[in-house]
């Protein structure tokens, strides 16, 4: 691929200066047109060391208004950072509609550096670039534009840029040992820098190749494909608005092999429970101990019908557990930063780090149930969120990962009777709420959704787990003998 390319062309200064020029004015117009059509843009600018991407990110900003867009300068993660997916950190960087997120090196860059080097290093990297895919085309099918660029450079220039950088005073600090070292492999990297760009070069992100050894030629070609592109996306922005919002996701007929059931197949007295309970929680304080030591991070999911309680068990749950290794999320309806953003964007924020626990007392699938029945996002949005939630679920467990997902279901009646109950308790007056009373009269919809979810979503990465909740002692009894189950498995 690389050897292809003529590394001899240039530009002078005349003709750079004459095509530059109108660039300038209209980057500045499509940043504000991007901004009002609410369209992000991810602009990744990657290259050999000292290939000028510096240079390309300033000339790029300069016309550009600061206040809608944000740098990033990407190094080495730190350790909150290296404790969680390498994606992690770039997921939480993902612009809002209408702005723009520039990156100096990324994901890529990360990836090679910490796949390269490893003992597998070409199932990690096998993994990382099916990773970044998923990735991108979620980004990419919630209407953000990818922009890549990979500026490539000879080894005899390189050599040569390293060479004058340091050589000046000005220049020296930005030459560290690992850029030589580098350089001493640059043959070496090549094939996998191309397997990199060959792999992940899609219709919906794909690649430009820049000659870089000459630096106006560089500036001029990154400038204005970025150009190209913007347009092009507004044109088609433009039309698909014309058109309704354009195709809608189609989707495979789905298969229900999740039985939901709200009576339990045992009861237990009241000394029983307590019996089992007090086992159990030390059972899964142990647990939490080994996900710690072997730095396996562990999402439990919670999902269910409102008063199926949901807030009772996890308190059962997490009893004797040591507070500092887990955290309980209680997930609302999304703000308006959230809005704006992909909906997968705010539960990233809160994954767990290696050896740490994270609960979702509700969770992503808020879309495909809640905003889906209550029309709160467009029919595409929630079908395409099917396979973006089965794909982030598959990845999370792929990568070392344990999941749990538990639908806690109760019967109509039953709701009804815990609802009246807190009603007449001055102490759980609070719990209830007017959409409370609304989301019922809509039971058969969310059925529907219910149904439809757990077909789609019950995967043999990340199954789901049924708990019957007509009774509460039965229910807490059965997450807790299932957190133990999936533990034992997890270490056997």
């Amino acid at each position: 691929m690389f050897e292809k390319l003529d590394l001899s062309k240039k530009i002078d200064d005349d003709a750079y200066a004459q095509g530059i020029e109108p660039l300038h004015t209209r980057i500045g117009v499509l940043q504000r047109e991007l901004h009002d059509s609410g369209i992000p843009v991810v602009i990744v600018v990657e290259g050999w060391n000292a290939s000028g991407i510096t240079l390309v990110i300033n000339e790029l900003i300069q016309y550009l208004d600061p206040r809608g867009f944000s740098m990033h300068s990407i190094g080495s993660p730190d350790d909150e950072e290296r404790s969680r997916h390498f994606l992690w950190r770039f997921w939480k960087r993902t612009p809002a509609r209408g702005r723009m997120a520039i990156f100096a090196r990324s994901w890529y860059s990360r990836s090679l550096a910490e796949h390269v080097s490893g003992i597998d290093w070409k199932t990690g990297i096998r993994h990382s670039i099916e990773s970044i895919n998923v990735f991108e085309r979620q980004l990419a099918d919630d209407g953000v534009v990818i922009l890549k660029f990979f500026l490539h450079i000879s080894k005899e220039e390189q050599r040569r840029r390293l060479d004058e950088r340091e050589k000046d005073a000005l220049t020296s600090w930005m030459i560290t040992r690992g850029d030589w070292d580098f350089h001493k492999h640059y043959d070496s990297y090549i094939p996998v820098i191309e397997q990199y760009v060959r792999k992940t070069d899609t219709h919906f992100a794909p690649w430009t190749v820049v000659e870089a050894n000459d630096a106006n030629f560089t500036r001029l070609k990154v400038y204005s494909t970025v150009i190209r592109r913007l347009e092009k996306k507004l044109a088609k922005a433009k039309e698909n608005k014309q058109n309704n919002g354009g195709k809608t996701a189609g989707m495979k007929p789905a298969r229900n092999d999740v039985t939901r059931e709200a009576e339990p197949p045992v009861t237990y007295s009241r000394e029983e429970y307590d019996r089992l309970l007090a086992d159990y929680q030390e059972q899964a304080r142990d647990i939490q101990y080994l996900l710690y030591k072997r730095k396996v991070p562990l999402i439990i999911v919670y999902e269910g019908w409102d008063a199926a309680g949901k807030g009772g068990n996890i308190i059962r749950l997490v009893h004797r557990m040591n507070p500092r290794g887990y955290d309980v999320v209680p997930v609302a309806r999304a703000n308006q930063t959230e809005l704006d953003h992909h909906f997968l964007w705010r539960f990233y924020q809160n994954f767990p780090r290696a050896g740490h626990i994270t609960i979702f007392d509700r969770s992503w699938y808020g879309r495909v149930l809640v905003e889906r029945v209550e029309c709160f996002c467009a029919d595409n949005d929630w079908k395409r969120a099917f396979q973006e939630i089965n794909e982030t679920e598959e990845l999370f467990v792929e990568n070392g990962g344990g999941l749990i997902k538990f639908w806690l279901e109760v019967s109509r009646d039953e709701q009804y009777r815990r609802f009246m109950a807190r009603q007449e308790d001055p102490l759980k007056q609070w719990k209830m709420t007017e959409e409370d009373w609304r989301n019922r009269e809509k039971w058969d919809l969310y059925e529907e959704a219910i149904d439809e979810m757990l077909a789609r979503t019950s995967t043999p990465a990340a199954p789901w787990t049924v708990v019957e909740s007509n009774d509460k002692y039965f229910a807490r009894i059965k997450t807790l003998q299932t957190l133990i189950d999936y533990g034992e498995k997890l270490f056997r």
